[in-house]
């Protein structure tokens, strides 16, 4: 992510279409429903385990927020310095470009890898993107799952009552995808990306033929809300996998993030994690580490004291 923020309109928030008895009923059931629905794997025993890094090659901040450069991290090196074993790799500005084989001996190490077909990029369609990344997959045998980044469109508000929520494929298109990995002969998951803002009903038609939700809080600001609005988002979607997105910048407003937003969300993340309502935690993003930014480097110390707690 996130190059194509400005499609996203001021916040709106959808709390309204769930009672608030709803939403703690839900809140008190969805963690067990959660751990069931997601499978966990038998050697995921561990915080790290289940922790992720949001991956972009080097330099790709520079242009859009004016952060970073040429020298920035690698993505393997990030897993590295973070103490993370796994990996979404998104190419929001289009690079590296194909071929991906040198590019990904940098996560010969990675316990899991994803790739992103829809990301923003320009340089391909998403069918093109889609085969590249299945191509890759048949050689990369650490390359779990295909993802949808920025998939919904602004507050995901359907064009016409009743239509489906604006996004970059339609219903069937996102089906239809997911039978296509479910037939290989490896399964690969499909997922995409979900930000807080756009909790409208119309988005369960899309995430019913995907594996896992990515949930994400856009703006630093929002973070406040983040027990409150997951709590609406699992009124609305019970027991789908979900990976919670922590951020390690404010991309929404172009600016730092603090440390007491990080404690937040890490809190908040951790306990989660533990009781089953999310599957996992996934770092935003690659570049930002080694940029001396008080977050990265909370983060950092935060995965080194919590990693290896067993869940």
């Amino acid at each position: 992510m996130h190059e194509k923020r400005s499609m996203l309109p001021t916040r709106r928030t959808f709390v309204g279409h769930v009672s608030a008895a709803a939403a703690c009923t839900v809140a008190g059931r969805f963690g067990s429903e959660v751990a069931r629905a997601a499978g966990a794997a038998s050697e995921d025993r561990t915080v790290r385990d289940r922790l992720w890094m949001w991956g972009h090659d080097a330099g790709s901040l520079q242009k859009g927020y004016g952060i970073g450069g040429p020298e920035d991290m690698q993505p393997g090196k990030a897993l590295e310095y973070m103490g993370i074993p796994n990996i979404c790799m998104v190419r929001f500005t289009g690079t590296p470009l194909p071929p991906f084989d040198d590019f990904v001996r940098q996560f010969a190490g990675a316990r899991r890898l994803t790739w992103s077909f829809v990301d923003g990029a320009k340089n391909f369609t998403t069918e093109e993107k889609k085969r590249l990344a299945l191509d890759l997959a048949a050689r990369q045998p650490n390359l779990v799952g295909l993802d949808m980044d920025d998939f919904f469109l602004g507050d995901a508000v359907p064009a016409t009552a009743g239509g489906e929520a604006r996004a970059n494929l339609s219903v069937d298109q996102v089906a239809a995808v997911s039978r296509e990995l479910k037939a290989m002969e490896r399964p690969l998951d499909l997922s995409l990306v979900l930000y807080s803002n756009q909790l409208h009903p119309a988005i369960t038609r899309h995430l019913e033929p995907v594996d896992n939700v990515y949930f994400w809080t856009w703006r630093g600001r929002d973070l406040e809300r983040l027990e409150a609005n997951f709590t609406s988002y699992r009124a609305l979607v019970a027991k789908k996998r979900t990976l919670l997105g922590i951020y390690m910048w404010d991309f929404g407003d172009k600016k730092p993030l603090s440390v007491a937003a990080m404690e937040h969300q890490c809190g908040l993340a951790l306990e989660w994690l533990r009781r089953g309502e999310v599957a996992g935690l996934i770092f935003h993003c690659t570049p930002l580490c080694g940029m001396n930014l008080d977050a990265v480097e909370w983060s950092r110390r935060w995965i080194a004291r919590h990693g290896d707690e067993a869940v």
